[in-house]
């Protein structure tokens, strides 16, 4: 599976050190941050809505959020993952707003920012607090290196539904983390 940063021309830092100047007060980097998110946002974007014609919109409120939430951002976590999770709950909103499906991952990416936010948690105490598909599902695709299609032929559904799973249970997890602030 690739990681996020791999899709990028910039250093894995860079969003890093641009964010930690921009807490230092340096308004020069806060901006640029805000350029180079935009560039990486908006690239995630056109990969899973086609170019819509929307999605400058959609691009605008990630970016929203991007500030109004940038308190939230541990200053000992990687900036990446956090900025495609805002991202991605935008444009999950979005289509939920125009009435279109919300579950779209066009890659092993999405899934992988959001297990690096896991990393140094007991994942096994974390997995019992999901429901039996979603933790089987996510056991089988992260633990196991299971591909998607994989792990839904061995159980018997649709790739489509073994997707759902794990980004439902990933979603959980992550709902978890934030109430026990890992």
């Amino acid at each position: 599976m690739g990681r996020m940063d791999d899709q990028t021309d910039a250093p894995a830092d860079t969003l890093d050190r641009l964010m930690a100047a921009a807490r230092d007060g340096d308004g020069a980097a806060y901006r640029q941050f805000l350029a180079e998110a935009t560039g990486r946002i908006r690239a995630m974007l056109v990969r899973k809505t086609a170019g819509d014609s929307e999605l400058e919109d959609v691009l605008q409120e990630c970016l929203i959020a991007l500030h109004e939430k940038r308190h939230t951002l541990d200053p000992g976590r990687p900036v990446g993952p956090w900025m495609y999770a805002i991202a991605n709950y935008k444009l999950i909103d979005f289509w939920r707003k125009r009435g279109r499906s919300p579950i779209v991952l066009d890659d092993e990416a999405d899934m992988d920012v959001a297990a690096e936010s896991f990393a140094h948690v007991d994942v096994a105490a974390l997995l019992g607090e999901l429901s039996d598909d979603q933790a089987q599902a996510i056991r089988m695709t992260h633990i196991e290196g299971m591909t998607n299609r994989e792990a839904a032929e061995r159980i018997g559904i649709g790739t489509s539904a073994m997707k759902l799973r794990v980004h439902r249970g990933m979603l959980r997890l992550k709902d978890i983390a934030d109430e026990q602030k890992l």
